[in-house]
């Protein structure tokens, strides 16, 4: 399965109560989760044509297996993150988030370097798939967005070596048919995608005065 990371601001009243409630996380995540992908469902029908709607309904079943446990997860984990008040909705980095770090940072792993949010923080709760999610306070959420907004998205995308991240085994690598031309366009061209929306996320909970927790399922 595909390691997908996503971030989701957070108030400080919510990451007291996920560090004094850890086991609440898995919820959170689960929730968020399902909500971003939701909106992603309900954005492409607003695209389709009637006869594509139709044809689209009459594929989606509510009967699919294993479909009404996770409808019934569902409803708990949402009773139970209801106190904490309403969350921002989630922005999803699918499988860039690795190059995102190391066009950042110049590092594939977790060497502390500016820009590093996407791969440190403080663990909380349960494996949501590929660990622990991680939280960062309003002070690095702050730090963060300051670094982002120095970042040049031409220099970023000029960066973009499909050679060189192979050898530094980079996450998320196209594979396949197409030349490394080819690939490298493609790249370039979700950094031109996933870079700005990550920003503008960061400095909008930034603004408030609120964290961000990070997680990869």
């Amino acid at each position: 399965m595909s390691m997908i990371c996503w971030v989701l601001g957070l108030t400080p009243t919510q990451i007291g109560a996920l560090q004094a409630t850890p086991s609440l996380t898995r919820k959170l995540t689960s929730v968020a989760m399902d909500d971003q992908y939701q909106a992603q469902i309900d954005e492409a029908i607003k695209r389709m044509s009637p006869e594509q709607k139709k044809r689209f309904e009459a594929s989606r079943s509510d009967a699919r297996p294993g479909m009404k446990e996770w409808q019934a997860h569902l409803a708990e984990a949402r009773e139970w993150i209801a106190p904490l008040g309403p969350f921002e909705p989630a922005l999803g980095l699918e499988k860039s988030w690795h190059m995102l770090h190391y066009l950042f940072t110049g590092h594939v792993g977790t060497t502390r370097a500016p820009g590093d949010l996407l791969l440190t923080g403080e663990e909380v709760g349960e494996d949501v798939g590929y660990g622990p999610a991680r939280l960062h306070g309003p002070t690095e959420t702050r730090e963060f967005g300051r670094f982002l907004e120095t970042q040049d998205l031409s220099r970023l995308q000029a960066r973009v070596s499909l050679q060189e991240m192979n050898r530094l085994r980079v996450y998320g690598m196209p594979m396949g048919a197409g030349s490394d031309a080819e690939h490298e366009k493609g790249l370039r061209d979700d950094v031109g995608f996933y870079f700005p929306r990550l920003r503008d996320y960061v400095a909008r909970m930034s603004s408030k005065g609120d964290g961000l927790l990070v997680c990869v399922s």
